[in-house]
Parts: structure tokens; C-alpha cells; sequence
């Protein structure tokens, strides 16, 4: 009888033991499951989750212009409040060859993914693969771009404005080059001009698996941080207040002394408040923006970052 009794219980022991592994499998494949809360804004910091999911692209179409094959895409974004976004984007690949670094590079206000197509063209010669897209308000991606007082408005009602959506969609133009099979995914790195580089710093910040930064014609706000104010929108879109949190990845800022835009001035303000290591070239007459004296300097600098 104490026999019988002894079974009995072993096995609704192995009965419970079976249910509580069963709690435990459901429990962890709802948390898999389960929406992930990509965007977060703490502080003075906005933050876009590193696993951002699968990517949603599609290849439009392919040609190839000597030893280079060209992409014309396009890919998901997050929606701006209820309007869905498609991102679309032009990317170099050097023919028949594997394991390439690359870049994402963010144009300069204004300026579609085919302003600098020859100039991508040229990177792409050097060995690299180059995703060029048109940011939100621009080119084929078109939509809303809202001047800072409009965003700062969606922004006070807890919705994600646009400037910070302008990050995620170099994240998520990262996360595109990632699944192509001939790009190197732990040699990619970003390179943005004007407006665009201040998307790259900031989306360098985030993104720890980047190699890096080329910030080209581009400075920070150098907005104080209120602290009694906390959540303060000008900061939070401001790359002085990211721009040391890239270290170890690299940090190179290329500015010209002309430039009458974002003065020279004011990327060293931003450049110093980054770590090591970082590198800081100045050329000579040059204006706002990419020009030709910076390309030898450029061109040691992707190596530099993308330990090519």
C-alpha cells in the first residue's frame, strides 16, 4: 500500500513537473512573440532597439556600369504617426566580389541619393558597397519632413517626430546591408554630409555593431541640457549629446574652412567632445559640403574605419 502510495505521488510529481515546463515554454515563446518595444526616449536620449527585426526590402531593379552593380530599393520604415513610410535607396556593390565593407551614407538636406551617384560610384570602385537613400520629405521617399517647431509639437504629444524616425531609417538602411550576401555585416560603417551626418552621428551612437563615423560638413546644436526640464526635444536630436558614446568605434569629421553654413568653428566644438579614436581633417577653400580635397583623405579614413 505505502508502494502504491509512493507511485501515486511520483507521478503526479512528473505530471507537475511536465506542467510547469509547459508554463515556462508558453511563457518564453510569448515573450518571443511579443511586440518589442523598438523606440525609447529617456532623459534627453532617444533609442532604437539593436534587434529591429527582419527587414522588409525589395529590390526594384539591377544594372551594372562597368565593375559595379547598381540597386535601385526600397524598404519599410516606421510610420509617422498613422502615414506608413517607404524608404527607397540606391546601392553600389563592387561586381564579383565577397566579404565587402561598406557604408550607409545620409545626402545633406535637400539632396536626393542620386545628387551624389557619382561620387558613391567612385567608393564603390575603391572595394566598398554604398547605400545611398532619400531621407523623409525627399526623392522618391517623399512624405512629411516638418520644420523643428511643427516636430517639436509631436513630439510634446509622446508621438515619435519626425527627427528621430530620420535616425531609425539610417538603422534601418544599416540593417538592409546587412542581409546582403556579399557584404561583410561586421565592416559596415556611415557616412553622412550636413544634415545627413548628424543623422550619422547620432545613428552611430545607437548602433554599436557600426564600425564608425564620417561626418562630412556637419556640427552639433551645442544645446545646454536642462536637467529641471528633463525631456528636452532640441537636445535629444542634437549629436554633441551622442558623439561620446561611440567610442571605441571611430570618430572622423571632414569640414572646409569656407564652409558659411555650419562653421568650422562648430564641428571642432562637437568634435571635441568626442573619444578616442577620432581624427579631424580640414580642406583647404573648400565650401559646405563634400569637395574633391577631401577625397585622398577620405579615401585613407574608410580604411582607417572599416579596417580595409
Amino acid at each position: 500500500m505505502q508502494k502504491l502510495r509512493l507511485c501515486q505521488q511520483m507521478e503526479n510529481m512528473k505530471k507537475i513537473i511536465v506542467i510547469i515546463i509547459i508554463i515556462i515554454a508558453l511563457f518564453l515563446l510569448i515573450l518571443f512573440l511579443w511586440p518589442k518595444n523598438i523606440y525609447q526616449f529617456k532623459g534627453n536620449t532617444l533609442n532604437y532597439a539593436s534587434d529591429r527585426g527582419k527587414t522588409d526590402y525589395e529590390i526594384l531593379s539591377q544594372e551594372t556600369n562597368g565593375s559595379i552593380d547598381i540597386y535601385r530599393l526600397r524598404f519599410k520604415s516606421r510610420n509617422f504617426l498613422d502615414n506608413p513610410t517607404i524608404i527607397y535607396g540606391l546601392l553600389f556593390i563592387p561586381e564579383n566580389k565577397s566579404n565587402i565593407p561598406g557604408i550607409v551614407f545620409l545626402p545633406a538636406g535637400q539632396a536626393t541619393k542620386e545628387a551624389r551617384s557619382t561620387f558613391l560610384m567612385e567608393i564603390a570602385k575603391q572595394g566598398y558597397a554604398a547605400l545611398a537613400i532619400d531621407q523623409r520629405g525627399i526623392g522618391e521617399t517623399g512624405g512629411a519632413y516638418l520644420s523643428f517647431e511643427q516636430d517639436y509639437q509631436v513630439f510634446l504629444e509622446k508621438k515619435e517626430p519626425i527627427q528621430h524616425l530620420a535616425v531609425y531609417d539610417a538603422l534601418r538602411a544599416f540593417d538592409v546591408m546587412r542581409e546582403f550576401k556579399n557584404i561583410n555585416k561586421g565592416s559596415i560603417g556611415f557616412v553622412g554630409e550636413s544634415m545627413g551626418g548628424r543623422y550619422a552621428i547620432i545613428a552611430t551612437a545607437l548602433e554599436k555593431r557600426a564600425k564608425g563615423v564620417i561626418a562630412i560638413s556637419a556640427s552639433g546644436f551645442h544645446i545646454p541640457i536642462n536637467q529641471e526640464k528633463g525631456n528636452n526635444y532640441m537636445v535629444s536630436i542634437d549629436p554633441d549629446n551622442y558623439i561620446s558614446t561611440i567610442s571605441p568605434n571611430q570618430v572622423i569629421m571632414l569640414h572646409g574652412t569656407n564652409d558659411s553654413v555650419v562653421e568650422l568653428e562648430d564641428a571642432k566644438i562637437t568634435f571635441e567632445k568626442a573619444k578616442e579614436p577620432k581624427k579631424f581633417f580640414t580642406a583647404e577653400g573648400c565650401d559646405h559640403g563634400y569637395c574633391d580635397k577631401m577625397w585622398n583623405e577620405l579615401k585613407s579614413d574608410l580604411g582607417i574605419m572599416l579596417n580595409s
